[in-house]
């Protein structure tokens, strides 16, 4: 019996299995209805948004990834998405080639109980993002796909059928499966991209977290795994978290690495609001700078008079990018669901929080003992922006 199957088989039994403690990594625990739900906002409802990507540097000045992003609910647990970029280019905006970053549908849905949360996802289309529930802190340290693609070189990103299950025991126990079927002219066939048993769990002001099993393999090209294991320990906290990282796969290097989650303040909200970043190669300082935005299917701002709330959407929006500051994906997160939610007859409200720099986890195939230098020059730094947003649903 292989391991994916060993790990199914787990997985219903977790299902069932009493519950005996419960996990949080945030003190509040978000208002949700038990048994399945798929989060909805109403057919034809949704957002999007334009904007444009500057490099510079004491000699240098480019304008480049001019992009649209558009997301739309079709049915419940049904949505699309998509980010069209203007150009195949990484440093200018000369030429007029439309590509698609991101497009895909994904049909997904939840399923809550006393005993813990079951999570499914399938995605169709091209891909730059994976994380699927709402990423641990190890999945955040995950590598983020390149952009030799916008330099002649191979393609990047993930396309064809990507299906994520996951269930998270209120023990902090859990399993985690994703694979995908490659397809839209990427070839490979089938594969399990992951396939591991986690544990997550709060002991006081320290947060602990393993995965044993197929992890992913972080030198590109990306999609592969090896067996292995990894394991963090971190502060917790409302403000600044700090955290370590130490992984070791078959046939790979050791990885360590560093984590820093950041409070919403001045300074994150305004290098989130830009998608700000400092790179290495080539140095310079880059930013995505937000032209326009709206909603769609009317979507309102304020809440009307006389209203009555009768159910409510919960979600953070991620966005992560490591190499050359390039913020090519985007994915929002519906957290939690509960009440009436995308009826016809219903006044769908939106209340966005800022966007801010969330989290910078580095890491590097050298250990801490090799010396700063050693560790820094083969480093990568995926960062993680934030933004998190509540539905509000209303009868008159």
């Amino acid at each position: 019996m292989n391991f994916s199957i060993k790990m199914i088989i787990a997985l219903l039994v977790l299902f069932i299995i009493p519950s005996t403690n419960i996990y949080a990594e945030n003190s509040e625990t978000p208002r949700q209805d038990s048994g399945w739900y798929f989060p909805y906002l109403g057919q034809g409802k949704g957002t999007w948004d334009a904007s444009v990507g500057v490099f510079f540097w004491t000699d240098t000045f480019h304008t480049r990834n001019l992009q649209l992003r558009g997301d739309m609910d079709l049915a419940p647990g049904l949505r699309w998405h998509t980010v069209v970029r203007s150009n195949r280019e990484q440093d200018t905006l000369r030429g007029f080639h439309p590509h698609f970053d991101e497009n895909y549908l994904e049909g997904y849905g939840f399923h809550e109980s006393q005993n813990g949360t079951l999570s499914a996802s399938l995605r169709i289309g091209n891909m730059r993002y994976l994380h699927f529930p709402y990423p641990d802190s190890i999945a955040v340290f995950d590598q983020v796909p390149g952009i030799s693609d916008l330099t002649g070189g191979a393609k990047t990103g993930y396309s064809g059928e990507l299906l994520t299950l996951d269930y998270a025991h209120k023990t902090g126990l859990g399993l985690h499966v994703s694979g995908i079927n490659w397809d839209f002219g990427r070839e490979g066939g089938s594969k399990i991209l992951e396939d591991y048993v986690f544990y997550r769990q709060n002991f006081g002001k320290l947060h602990f977290e393993t995965h044993v099993g197929g992890l992913a393999v972080r030198p590109e090209p990306l999609g592969r795994k090896e067996n292995g294991y990894n394991v963090y320990l971190g502060t917790t906290g409302t403000r600044y978290t700090v955290g370590l990282l130490y992984e070791k796969l078959q046939h790979q290097p050791a990885y360590t690495g560093v984590m820093v989650s950041f409070p919403m303040n001045h300074t994150t909200k305004a290098m989130g609001k830009v998608a700000f970043d400092y790179d290495r190669t080539p140095e310079g300082f880059a930013m995505q700078i937000p032209l326009v935005s709206g909603r769609i299917g009317g979507i309102e701002r304020k809440v009307p008079e006389n209203a009555v709330l009768v159910g409510e959407v919960k979600a953070e929006r991620l966005r992560t990018y490591w190499q050359n500051g390039q913020a090519r994906n985007y994915y929002e997160h519906r957290i939690s669901s509960w009440g009436e939610t995308g009826g016809n007859d219903l006044i769908v409200v939106m209340k966005e929080e800022p966007w801010y720099l969330q989290t910078e986890a580095l890491v590097s195939p050298h250990k801490f003992s090799e010396g700063i230098k050693t560790w820094e020059r083969d480093r990568q730094g995926p960062a993680q922006l934030s933004q998190k947003v509540t539905y509000q649903f209303y009868k008159k």
